[in-house]
């Protein structure tokens, strides 16, 4: 198979490779993450023993903006207990979670 095209990436948010500190909050447990890329309308998040919930709050460490967190929706999650997890966040994200992204994009990352 060859490259991806623009037409098969079907996002709707531009992504980016960002290594920020996460947490992953679902049945009353917390574990500790490492994002792998970030987008205003989700994260690839890094990490071992991910809760196997559909719905997740994340926390997320914006560098010098600090810590947001943003209900969402697991899409994909790799290996129960270990690998990947990635994750929709909710159109109604909590606490300008998703507002406080975009500004990280826009001061960080070169806009968007």
């Amino acid at each position: 198979m060859g490259e991806p095209t623009p037409q098969d990436d079907r996002r709707a948010h531009r992504r980016a490779a960002a290594e920020l500190r996460a947490r992953v909050i679902a049945n009353g447990s917390v574990v500790e993450a490492q994002s792998v890329n970030l987008s205003e309308g989700g994260v690839l998040l890094a990490g071992t023993d991910f809760p196997s919930a559909r719905q997740v709050r994340i926390e997320i460490e914006l560098a010098e903006m600090g810590w947001h967190a943003l209900d969402a929706e697991v899409v994909r999650h790799d290996d129960p207990g270990s690998g990947a997890l990635a994750a929709r966040f909710a159109e109604a994200a909590a606490g300008g979670g998703r507002e406080a992204i975009r500004a990280f994009f826009e001061t960080r990352l070169g806009g968007g």
